[in-house]
């Protein structure tokens, strides 16, 4: 039972705190980081955190997973536009 805690709070963590991340690697400067790098770092972290809470949204039938869940999906589309649109004009 103490690995399903464990694996719950996992999956959580992915979509709460992977879409945030994502998006504050988009703020990075082009010194720390090569653009390819940046790029492909916040696209796979941005995507896992949309999964995940649409994941949480469609089977977690409660208030706190719906609001986890948008946060990791509103968080994680921004951080994707921002890799498209933004990056590129950097």
């Amino acid at each position: 039972m103490e690995s399903l805690a464990i694996l719950a709070v996992f999956l959580i963590s992915l979509t709460v705190l992977g879409g945030p991340i994502s998006l504050v690697l988009t703020f990075l400067p082009k010194r720390l980081l090569s653009l390819v790098v940046i790029k492909i770092l916040t696209c796979a972290i941005a995507l896992l955190a949309i999964v995940v809470g649409i994941m949480l949204i469609i089977n977690v039938n409660s208030i706190g997973a719906l609001i986890m869940g948008v946060i990791g999906i509103a968080t994680g589309i921004i951080a994707i536009y921002r890799v498209i649109k933004v990056i590129p004009k950097l």
